[in-house]
């Protein structure tokens, strides 16, 4: 105990030095939550603001793509090359290893390319399949139009 050892440091709170409040490096996000804020830390380099983000979520609205049918040999290569990657849940859960300590960007949305607008897109991944797969961020790509489908604008308040 303090008071009865005769340790002065005890009650030191040190009211003379202010607490120092360090501002977050992203422009614009310093009002975000802790969170958020610390998932941005993992996306962005710090002391830059910026990042480099391998993208390959290309096949759900082009299908096989040329370069892109195996990313397991053309693309998985460049993974320790990249800040951040950016993928659907498939390919996460089948190409890229558990190992790999980088931060994900999942795509949220999805669409059929085929017969139809790539402008009537649905969400496609539940926030509980984000958070078992571990990810750092949602993209979810939305084309506002006028006649939007009403159970989309009703999926769209998880985001």
């Amino acid at each position: 105990m303090a008071d009865l050892d005769d340790i002065k440091d005890g009650k030191d709170f040190r009211t003379d030095q202010p607490q120092q409040n360090i501002p977050f490096t992203l422009k614009g996000c310093g009002a975000l939550d802790w969170g958020m804020q610390s998932r941005l830390s993992r996306i962005f380099n710090p002391k830059t603001g910026n990042t480099v983000m391998l993208a390959f979520d290309h096949g759900y609205f082009q299908g096989p793509t040329t370069g892109l049918e195996r990313i397991d040999i053309n693309i998985a290569p460049l993974f320790e090359h990249a800040d951040v990657l950016m993928c659907t849940r498939g390919i996460l859960r089948s190409v890229v290893p558990p190992a790999t300590n980088k931060p994900v960007v999942l795509r949220a949305s999805g669409a059929n390319s085929i017969l139809a607008e790539l402008s009537n897109e649905a969400v496609a991944l539940s926030m509980d399949d984000a958070v078992r797969l571990g990810n750092d961020s949602n993209l979810l790509i939305v084309f506002y139009v006028q006649i939007m489908p009403d159970d989309l604008v009703m999926q769209l308040h998880r985001f």
